[in-house]
């Protein structure tokens, strides 16, 4: 009887432990409110979350952020052209394209009509002329302002009657190997065309045309002859370099392409602003 009585006691005690953890783990999935689900349900403000579709957009913008203020540059060359040396690895990213003719690119830094390229561009050549993005078949004087050999550089004047889109510039020194950039200009006369790849040095010295140049941003963007005084630009839309010259022993794209770095070039537009007594 007493055996009896303990088994009875036993199974009524192992059925209720069983409705009890049966009655737990139903209560906690119906009621439950851990970690988890709280942080689904909470929305993260954060702008370094980007959809991964954005980076096409961000290209797209930073583009339309330059690509008015990039302009065609035209001129007659002073002096007699010379033929190209097969042996020239490295080589000013210009092309003749007419007999007595030279052309490259340029960079609106200011929206009245102050210009920012390379000396190479305009040296040498008279009868300066500029064609904007957007109005086709139309062309404007310019002036020189300002050459600075010893860097490549030059500013120049076009004179228009309306206020001009200005490109931003940024800071080169912060410029990163692998950075995305993008090159434009107006390679083979085809205007304000874009090209995109990254940086693939931030310290490159080269040697063209018997002058040493230091401290170049190489990049894989595609630089083609006529891409001179145009802009490489970050993913931002802001200039950082100007492109110069490309490594071609045939003159055309092989993958290695030099830009300025625009920090070198903000020091000789203080100084035209200076000069000029206005706000370049």
């Amino acid at each position: 009887m007493v055996k009896q009585i303990s088994k009875f006691v036993l199974l009524v005690f192992l059925l209720l432990l069983a409705i009890f953890q049966v009655g737990y783990i139903a209560v906690h999935y119906l009621f439950k409110t851990d970690n988890t689900e709280l942080a689904s349900s909470t929305p993260i403000k954060d702008s370094n979350i980007v959809l991964t579709s954005a980076a096409s957009g961000n290209l797209s913008q930073a583009v339309k952020n330059v690509r008015a203020s990039v302009v065609y540059i035209t001129g007659r060359k002073i002096t007699t052209v010379l033929p190209s040396q097969p042996n020239v690895l490295i080589s000013f990213a210009e092309p003749v394209s007419l007999p007595g003719d030279k052309m490259g690119s340029g960079i609106i830094i200011d929206s009245r009509g102050y210009i920012l390229t390379n000396y190479h561009v305009v040296s040498q050549i008279t009868d300066i002329q500029a064609t904007l993005f957007g109005i086709e078949g139309q062309t404007f004087p310019c002036t020189v302002v300002s050459i600075h050999p010893e860097v490549d550089l030059a500013v120049i004047k076009i004179t228009t009657n309306f206020l001009l889109p200005t490109a931003t510039l940024g800071n080169s020194d912060m410029v990163e190997v692998t950075d995305e950039v993008m090159a434009v200009g107006c390679p083979f006369s085809l205007e304000q065309s874009v090209t995109h790849g990254i940086i693939s040095d931030t310290s490159r010295t080269v040697d063209i045309d018997g002058r040493r140049y230091e401290d170049l941003l190489q990049t894989d963007a595609v630089i083609n002859s006529g891409n001179s005084g145009g802009a490489l630009i970050n993913m931002r839309g802001e200039v950082i370099g100007i492109n110069v010259a490309i490594y071609a022993p045939s003159r055309v794209y092989c993958g290695v392409g030099f830009a300025i770095p625009i920090n070198r070039a903000k020091l000789i537009l203080m100084k035209v602003q200076y000069l000029q007594g206005e706000g370049v």
